[in-house]
């Protein structure tokens, strides 16, 4: 019984666990496999959030390579329906465009919340990217937009294969977010 004197309530240790009641020693001891896979989807969370943040620090520090890096070699961009792109090397002009040097170095991508989801080697993460950049020593919202990246486990790391961004206000843009609610 409970410290209210009324059974305990079954509890979840992980989304995917199984329901169990404490002390059901056969359902709550996970096998090695188990820990060792859940260890696994931890890890690959953390590094695609990470992978995702980088972008934010390689564009912002006006590193075309490194951001450039982030991406497969066959990886398409879509932003706003409007700008897109083909291949790892033409996303260097992500850095390099007269856009975003002109804001250089006053700006500064905030990228996430995500979600991350996670399947095998593939895995999709959608979120937030926000823009900030100083003027005159105000610091405002440049632009802030939902963005869905499709990531690939490839020689040992993610590495992003499409990436669709839609500014906040655009119709087009709650769509990104439906398929994770």
């Amino acid at each position: 019984m409970g410290f209210n004197g009324k059974p305990p309530t079954p509890f979840r240790l992980c989304p995917t666990a199984p329901t169990r009641l404490p002390g059901d020693m056969e359902t709550t001891t996970p096998t090695l496999e188990q820990l060792a896979a859940r260890i696994e989807r931890l890890e690959d969370e953390r590094a695609i959030q990470a992978h995702l943040i980088r972008y934010g620090l390689a564009v912002d520090s006006n590193s075309e390579i490194e951001a450039s890096l982030l991406y497969a070699e066959d990886t398409h961009v879509d932003i706003d329906a409007s700008v897109f792109m083909d291949g790892r090397d033409a996303t260097r002009g992500i850095v390099a465009s007269p856009l975003h040097q002109a804001i250089l170095p006053n700006c500064a991508h905030v990228m996430g919340p995500f979600v991350v989801e996670i399947d095998g080697t593939r895995a999709v993460a959608t979120g937030y990217a926000t823009v900030y950049v100083r003027e005159d020593g105000d610091v405002k919202v440049w632009r802030q937009s939902f963005g869905r990246w499709e990531l690939e486990k490839r020689e040992g790391r993610w590495q992003i294969t499409k990436r669709v961004s839609r500014s906040t206000g655009r119709e087009d843009a709650a769509a990104l977010f439906k398929a994770v609610l």
